[in-house]
């Protein structure tokens, strides 16, 4: 049986990682990146599968990365998912509820450090990137967009 991190988070689902398996890299969060890891998906992903999507499953298609996972997918080298405190939750892989509730739900009700529209429309983000850290959180509200082959972050 696989170690739950929350009630419906598992390790394995949490630690996933096509990139690692792919290149034969370790994504085994440490001690702290895991009560990081613990913090998030109880304070976050819980009340947001609760809430928003009545306890029907919901995606995380990104949660703890190594930093040589994070190096090998092109994330930032400040990225908060190798500090156990970022995760990104797709809805619409379920079908449960939509991105823009799982996004408006987390703005007005959670307390968070930054959480970003993920490319997508006016009507909808792609996915929902949310981080939380044990304190010092910014509730810094970004939509991310392409412009030609860089990604920018403007404040919403």
């Amino acid at each position: 049986m696989d170690k739950k991190i929350s009630p419906n988070v598992t390790l394995q689902e949490a630690i996933k990682s096509q990139t690692a398996t792919r290149l034969g890299l370790a994504n085994t969060p440490g001690s702290v990146e895991l009560e990081n890891m613990k913090r998030i998906a109880n304070a976050i992903f819980e009340p947001v599968r609760r809430d928003v999507a009545h306890g029907k499953p919901l995606a995380i298609t990104s949660f703890y990365r190594s930093w040589d996972v994070n190096a090998a997918v092109g994330g930032s080298v400040c990225s908060q998912h190798s500090r156990g405190e970022a995760m990104d939750i797709d809805a619409d892989i379920h079908g449960g509820c939509t991105n823009r509730q799982v996004f408006d739900y987390i703005r007005r009700n959670l307390k968070f450090d930054q959480l970003i529209w993920e490319f997508g429309s006016g009507a909808s983000p792609d996915w929902v990137h949310v981080s939380l850290k044990a304190s010092g959180n910014r509730r810094q509200v970004l939509r991310s967009v392409r412009r030609g082959d860089k990604t920018m972050y403007e404040k919403l």
